[in-house]
């Protein structure tokens, strides 16, 4: 795992300490991961595997420095690819389920797991490319927990089961690249195979969140429309003085707005966004995958802009009706903070 991952993980679980105890200062050696890049569907995907083409296989046209010049830009533009994150929302009705395993109450998808997309016009350069109507045809496989398993128990995979029997099951995959990533494809440039590493996956019906697996396990099965309650936790700073925390737990209400407001188009949204305050404020890392909510973030810390620097995570999460009064109470813009507490001690 990459060490900006390591610091966003390092980063969620501090917010995850007990309300007990005092959420301890940690620091990190780089920004943490950017958030997933959504892919839409199948163009896209084709989109993604022409950027991770090998420049061997290219023949740019132009002179020797034109050549030279855009093999390098390809070569770069492959590179960030590969070390990206991506996040893709496909039909749950492809995936074979194995037997519920009850000693152990997880439920898992038969290996490897694989599902096909179509869309787009081939690679470009490719005669697919030029036939409009034969779209590419795109097979993803998990090269990493094949399985993708999820912990629940056999009503839970009842819920599944019944949502795939009537079309409704959807996965929400957030995935990785292999370091020697690249499309498999044949000759005309339409049928391409892509490995990819599962992170985090959800099974969803319609809005209602039904298991999580990867990273995202122990987040909670829980969405507006069935009654959770938004929570927005700060930490103690990365990075930077301690006082960053208190600067943004000022503007805590705005933040609780902006996550309510996100709530409206994704009613199971959480996650943990990273902010850095200094000349700007800006978003070092993000695992919600929501433009909206780290859009909103940004705009409500603006006035922190000339900030000393320091990097303070912000968790948004959705808690069981009833027991999210730890962290409704928001204080006024401007409010004193207890001296040093997570939020409800």
């Amino acid at each position: 795992m990459a060490p900006g991952v390591l610091a966003l993980a390092a980063a969620v679980a501090v917010l995850a300490a007990p309300p007990a105890q005092k959420i301890p200062r940690i620091t990190h050696a780089e920004a943490p991961r950017p958030a997933p890049l959504a892919l839409a569907g199948g163009e896209d995907v084709v989109a993604l595997c022409a950027r991770l083409t090998p420049p061997e296989r290219l023949r740019p046209s132009g002179d020797r420095v034109d050549q030279g010049e855009r093999l390098g830009a390809h070569a770069a533009a492959r590179e960030e690819a590969i070390v990206g994150r991506y996040a893709l929302t496909v039909p749950g009705a492809q995936l074979a389920f194995s037997p519920y395993d009850g000693p152990e109450h997880t439920l898992s998808v038969a290996e490897p797991a694989a599902f096909t997309l179509e869309g787009g016009r081939g690679m470009p350069g490719t005669d697919a490319a030029k036939v409009k109507r034969e779209p590419a045809v795109i097979r993803i496989w998990a090269a990493e927990d094949r399985a993708l398993p999820v912990d629940l128990d056999a009503a839970g995979a009842r819920r599944i089961l019944a949502a795939q029997r009537t079309g409704r099951l959807m996965l929400r995959l957030v995935f990785d690249l292999p370091d020697d990533a690249t499309c498999g494809t044949d000759v005309r440039g339409r049928h391409f195979t892509l490995a990819i590493e599962p992170v985090e996956w959800t099974w969803l019906d319609g809005d209602a969140v039904l298991a999580r697996g990867g990273v995202g396990r122990d987040r909670p099965a829980l969405s507006v429309a069935q009654g959770a309650e938004p929570v927005v936790d700060v930490g103690e700073p990365i990075a930077g003085p301690s006082e960053a925390r208190r600067a943004v737990l000022a503007h805590r209400a705005e933040l609780l707005a902006c996550y309510q407001g996100a709530l409206q188009h994704d009613p199971g949204l959480d996650g943990l966004v990273v902010i850095d305050l200094g000349p700007r404020v800006e978003v070092a890392g993000d695992s919600t995958g929501s433009a909206e909510l780290t859009g909103c973030v940004q705009r409500s810390l603006a006035p922190l802009a000339a900030a000393a620097r320091s990097t303070v995570p912000i968790r948004f999460e959705l808690a069981a009706p009833g027991t999210s009064a730890r962290a409704i109470a928001i204080p006024a813009a401007g409010a004193a903070e207890p001296e040093t507490k997570g939020v409800g001690e």
